[in-house]
């Protein structure tokens, strides 16, 4: 085997999942999923670089015989050189999810597009509402997808 296939084989792929708070997951993966601005994507070793926005879905990471998930906020995506970084405001693995808590935010969320005046700074407050209730549910789906119970 030549040198140049040994480093080949030795480069392996690595995933971050920050929020701002702290690293949710710093390690090697054999596969990353996340949904970006343009649908699903799958990222193995030696992928194309890519820099995208996140939608409020969840990541799943698998390493050998392992699979972290985690649900996520919107946010930022970027791979280059075998390193996927997901910069996010909120990721939580589905164990950690508070369902009640999050239905909570979604009904609040709800009431609050209800009370939206219609003023300049309508559409802003919508959206970043809307925001929020996508996050919340998000939350729900996943701790009902992929929790213990």
């Amino acid at each position: 085997m030549s040198e140049d296939q040994n480093q080949q084989e030795g480069r392996q792929l690595f995933c971050r999942v920050i929020t701002p708070e702290k690293m949710i997951y710093d390690g090697e993966a054999d596969l990353v999923v996340v949904r970006i601005a343009d649908g699903d994507i799958g990222v193995m070793r030696d992928h194309a670089p890519v820099v995208s926005t996140v939608e409020p879905r969840e990541v799943r990471i698998t390493q050998d015989d392992e699979r972290y998930v985690f649900a996520t906020s919107d946010g930022f995506f970027k791979v280059s050189e075998n390193l996927v970084q997901i910069l996010v405001e909120e990721a939580v693995p589905p164990d950690e999810i508070d369902v009640e808590e999050a239905e909570s935010r979604v009904e609040q969320a709800e009431n609050e597009l209800s009370e939206v005046s219609d003023d300049e700074d309508a559409e802003r407050q919508r959206t970043e509402i809307e925001r929020r209730r996508q996050v919340a549910e998000n939350l729900v789906r996943v701790a009902r997808d992929y929790g213990e119970g």
